[in-house]
């Protein structure tokens, strides 16, 4: 396996904590270990890059700040699983020849890099800021206990848009996860007219939103549209079915530890699992799926380093929105147990 070791390091993030902003190059030395022993199914190559990707994750934290990751960017962002597919996020490079060493305990695998940053990497991941004052959004066909968070979304929609166009076409969910702060300075209400008009500032990563992936959705007229459809008639509660759907909680293992969970099922079949404490997660294949019980082998795609690989999950109904969560090894011991419970 051919290996390049010029990388350029891209994290994505969407909650964090970014350090007094720098205005030079930095650099920084790190050292990072992997133990072949827990990944008996890699080579030495993969093994060479997995230390590689774990010693420039910690540069990263170092030079742009220590991240605080958000559970729903941990479950869908793969972060580590990212780190070279230019996601988005602050870019790290490798100077020289990564040095690879033996590590203190038996089948220890060491790293150590010279990583660094340019100037312009450093000023692309500080927050900017655009301001966007008087602006106006009027509805008179929605409830107004929705019109003031639609017009909150129509104003980060419009100042965000201001640096890229394109985010006109994002959900609201992911639009807002690329404003780092939102200031209102002004937020008046007509109810005659039933018009908002507000002043204020964005925060924005430019990085992150250059490399933001785009998720099409509906734009906001066709929100709009959907909610006052929906407002006129009688809604009536959709029964919650099987296991589709996001289930999140807390598991307790035997050794003590206490682990968040995410797990995502869809309807098509693709279902993903992520444990945000830990930085790593997945896919789960189905084995057996019944009326109350559903059996999953996991499959690690990010943060191999830190979990254990091809866990054997098993899901339990309790009811329509609580599943007992159990997870076995390969030698079918049980590891460890808990509650997911559905989100809405």
């Amino acid at each position: 396996m051919r290996m390049e070791w010029h990388h350029s390091f891209f994290i994505l993030v969407t909650t964090f904590l970014l350090m007094t902003p720098l205005l030079a190059e930095k650099t920084v030395i790190k050292t990072a270990t992997v133990n072949q022993m827990l990944h008996a199914d890699k080579s030495i190559d993969e093994l060479k890059e997995l230390a590689i990707q774990k010693a420039k994750y910690e540069a990263a934290k170092e030079i742009f700040g220590e991240l605080l990751l958000s559970e729903t960017v941990m479950a869908n962002g793969k972060i580590i699983d990212e780190i070279v597919r230019e996601s988005s996020g602050g870019v790290v490079h490798i100077r020289g020849e990564p040095q690879f060493a033996n590590g203190k305990n038996l089948g220890d695998i060491q790293v150590t890099i010279e990583a660094y940053a340019t100037d312009a990497d450093i000023r692309d991941t500080t927050p900017q800021s655009i301001i966007l004052n008087n602006f106006t959004y009027t509805n008179d066909e929605v409830p107004i206990k929705k019109l003031k968070a639609l017009a909150e979304d129509a104003y980060i929609r419009a100042a965000l848009a201001t640096k890229k166009p394109s985010i006109r076409s994002a959900s609201p969910e992911a639009m807002r996860r690329q404003a780092v702060s939102i200031d209102l300075t002004q937020m008046d209400f007509d109810i005659d007219t039933f018009t908002y008009t507000m002043s204020g500032q964005i925060e924005y990563i430019p990085a992150f939103l250059r490399h933001f992936h785009m998720i099409k959705s509906n734009t906001l007229d066709d929100q709009v549209d959907k909610d006052t459809e929906s407002s006129s008639v009688i809604k009536i509660p959709k029964k919650k079915k099987g296991f589709y759907g996001m289930w999140s909680g807390y598991i307790m293992r035997f050794d003590g530890s206490s682990v968040s969970v995410e797990i995502e099922i869809t309807g098509t079949g693709q279902s993903t699992i992520a444990y945000p404490s830990l930085f790593c997660g997945g896919d789960l294949l189905v084995q057996t799926k019944k009326t109350r019980r559903a059996e999953f082998i996991e499959t690690l795609t990010y943060g191999q380093d830190n979990c254990t690989d091809k866990l054997r999950i098993v899901l339990r109904k309790i009811d329509d929105d609580q599943v007992e969560y159990r997870e076995y090894d390969s030698a079918q011991k049980e590891r460890g147990k808990g509650s997911l419970y559905r989100e809405e």
